[in-house]
């Protein structure tokens, strides 16, 4: 069994392969109800609620029947905004990071064979500090921290979701905006299951 976790998942950009693949389960999690219609099967929970969201999560492996045997992959994508180079208003020396430091401590009490942490460039030097390290990765404007073996991608392709920034309501253009495109889900889905076959080999 493979679970793929998705933090902060807005409308699923990150998990929508995983969505897709035979396999593979996703528990996607996000704290605005009105990402309902727009992400099926999401959980509503607040992420920095560490307790609810582990709570959400361990019961949902349990319905698995989720094993140490099992492979569990986290993403987390904090909301970006605070941390855009576009948002003249950004507090560069006293940004708010209660929901990356809460993800980070979802990502180690879980215990998951891989994790990735998804922000923008504006995020490059505060989130290097918190998280001990600088980006595994960076892919177009997505710079990813975490352990994962490297997404095979031509950068042309992350490109591809940016004709639906006009689409959608208020609320929903800063989630269509920052969504993760299919060809980053799609190539961190891949280099999984390549490395889990090598692993049973």
């Amino acid at each position: 069994m493979k679970v793929f976790v998705d933090l902060c998942s807005g409308v699923g950009g990150a998990s929508q392969a995983f969505d897709q693949a035979q396999g593979w389960i996703t528990i996607k999690i996000d704290i605005e109800e009105y990402l309902l219609p727009e992400n099926q099967g999401l959980f509503l929970c607040d992420v920095t609620d560490v307790e609810a969201t582990l709570c959400l999560i361990e019961n949902r492996l349990a319905e698995l029947n989720f094993s140490h045997e099992d492979t569990l992959v986290v993403w987390a994508s904090p909301p970006c905004t605070e941390f855009s180079l576009v948002n003249k208003q950004r507090n560069v020396d006293d940004p708010n990071l209660e929901i990356l430091i809460a993800c980070l401590e979802i990502i180690e009490r879980l215990d998951c064979n891989y994790w990735v942490i998804e922000n923008v460039k504006g995020a490059h030097q505060i989130f290097n500090e918190e998280i001990e390290r600088t980006p595994t990765q960076i892919i177009g404007p997505f710079f990813l921290w975490g352990e994962f073996p490297l997404i095979a991608i031509e950068h042309r392709d992350t490109f591809k979701h940016r004709k639906m920034l006009t689409k959608g309501t208020r609320l929903l253009r800063p989630h269509l905006r920052a969504k993760v495109p299919m060809a980053v889900s799609e190539g961190l889905r891949s280099a999984i299951d390549c490395q889990t076959k090598l692993t049973l080999q």
